[in-house]
């Protein structure tokens, strides 16, 4: 008997609690739900979306000597990296606007003669070789100069 009668109050208490909790949550939507934002009339995209591609050549100008000369002048910064046959870095640097379509590099003081050259900008890096050792020049050891310079 105390089973059912308890029952009965739990019922009533639950359907008391409900009705109280429906009050409440129904007074706070319209408050939740009412936050002021600014209408959007612009689209708006990150300055990377509309960089270009990159387009160069390399020109060898003599022993561990090149160029980089670039097709088109570059409105931003344009980032250069320097490797070694190895994949060693040996430079990283920039062209800025102001320097014009040409670069002019010098790694007389590695042992590499074929540099790979990685030129880019925030979306698109394009990669070449060259090989800075031009038809025709020799390079000749120190050695063998001394050697010379003694018979003449």
């Amino acid at each position: 008997m105390n089973d059912k009668k308890f029952t009965g109050n739990a019922k009533i208490l639950i359907v008391i609690f409900t009705g109280l909790m429906v009050l409440t949550f129904s007074q706070w939507k319209g408050k939740a739900q009412n936050v002021a934002r600014p209408i959007e009339t612009e689209i708006s995209f990150p300055i990377e979306i509309n960089k270009k591609e990159v387009n160069f050549n390399l020109k060898p100008l003599g022993i561990r000597k090149f160029r980089v000369v670039l097709d088109q002048k570059q409105i931003q910064l344009t980032d250069i990296k320097v490797f070694d046959i190895l994949g060693n870095l040996i430079l990283q640097d920039k062209i800025k606007p102001e320097d014009g379509l040409q670069k002019n590099f010098d790694f007389s003081h590695t042992k590499s003669k074929l540099f790979v050259v990685e030129i880019g900008n925030s979306k698109y890096n394009k990669t070449k070789s060259i090989y800075a050792h031009p038809q025709g020049d020799r390079e000749v050891s120190p050695l063998i100069q001394e050697q010379k310079n003694t018979r003449e």
